[in-house]
């Protein structure tokens, strides 16, 4: 099929997907933006190719796209997301011109209180009767069908950032690990690692709270950056938080290793509309502890006995669950459902949802 798909940035999970779907399908990608905000500059990495890239020009770019649109076909326009400008342009267009088309998105939650004029929006642009709609899990569906109908057409696709390739057969021992960290130069005896920008939506800040109190052969290694980093320091030393590292941002190979030999990841975050380090550490054999505010934490760990759902409201609560409810079979359940969220799963729901809309659309 001859696919264009339109998304924000370049982001380096999607390019390695589109690297997999260009391989059976004639496909192009319209990015709207070089990067996103808030983003360390080395998180984009140049793309495997196999598909064709477009950026939009800095100036005109909304007369670009409806140019670009109208001059070229396409079997199937996939809009992922609707809150740019450039989204909701090409979703105009497609409506005015009563063009089928795929509304994608990458995760959604409804929220608790919402303006007047964001509901709007979100319903305006959302909601049309020519949309197939796609969505990486059952929560996302339900913010779907809020917004655009209880009766449209949702298909749930596998959502990854983890090759198959890249999840080990066994998880690493409790041997394995103390000989991994002094291999990797990290104190301690137990490593704990937490992925996120250090900002206030992802709640790292009851981490350090909690480590104040924890043994200091037990490190925490924070994978991240953000404005939130000058405040942790601080934090840090005046609290002599000698088993807490503020690591930086690192490669997605290096974050998988430094997964792979810890006790569990932490999760504690306010919101996020999916969560990739929850099956990126699962991945990895490694329990997750994570907050109910996150789409992934639901999905892919309550009630799978992979990790642990929590509130994160309180430092004796996190270590409780250090402590005594993470056990070793977690590794083996984590390696399990992570086998079943890979890139090569994701394509296959594609594959499926493809050749399904070819056969009422085309």
């Amino acid at each position: 099929m001859r696919l264009l798909w339109i998304f924000s940035h370049p982001a380096p999970y999607k390019r390695e997907f589109f690297s997999l779907l260009g391989k059976e399908n004639d496909l192009t990608v319209i990015f709207e933006e070089e990067s996103e905000e808030g983003r360390d500059p080395a998180f984009y990495q140049k793309g495997k190719g196999g598909y064709e890239e477009i950026f939009l020009p800095k100036k005109n770019r909304l007369s670009f796209l409806n140019h670009y649109l109208a001059s070229h076909f396409f079997d199937l326009i996939i809009v992922n997301g609707w809150a740019n400008l450039p989204e909701m342009a090409v979703i105009h267009y497609l409506n005015a011109k009563k063009m089928p088309y795929v509304f994608l998105i990458n995760g959604g939650r409804i929220k608790g209180k919402e303006s007047c004029l964001r509901k709007y929006l979100k319903r305006k642009f959302i909601r049309s009767k020519y949309a197939s709609y796609l969505s990486p899990d059952p929560i996302s569906s339900e913010y779907l069908r809020h917004y655009a109908g209880r009766d449209i057409p949702i298909y749930e696709y596998v959502y990854s950032t983890i090759h198959e390739a890249e999840i080990p057969l066994c998880p690493a021992t409790v041997e394995e690990r103390k000989e991994a960290l002094k291999r990797l130069h990290i104190p301690g005896e137990k490593l704990y690692v937490s992925i996120g920008n250090y900002i206030e939506r992802k709640n790292l800040f009851i981490l350090l709270e909690t480590w104040k109190q924890m043994p200091k052969n037990e490190t925490l290694l924070l994978l991240g950056n953000g404005k939130e980093r000058n405040n942790f320091e601080k934090y840090i030393k005046k609290n002599h938080l000698d088993n807490v590292i503020l690591g930086g941002f690192h490669t997605h190979e290096e974050t998988l290793e430094y997964l792979r030999y810890a006790e569990c990841s932490l999760f504690p975050t306010k919101e996020d509309i999916y969560g990739h380090a929850v099956n990126e550490s699962l991945s990895q054999g490694t329990p997750v502890i994570c907050s109910p505010n996150t789409n992934a934490g639901l999905h892919l760990v309550q009630g799978k006995g992979d990790g642990i759902v929590l509130s994160f409201d309180s430092p004796d609560s996190i270590q409780e669950a250090i402590h005594h409810k993470v056990d070793e079979s977690m590794r083996f359940k984590a390696l399990e459902v992570a086998r079943e969220n890979t890139y090569e799963k994701m394509l296959e729901s594609f594959r499926a949802f493809l050749t399904t809309w070819k056969e009422s659309h085309l």
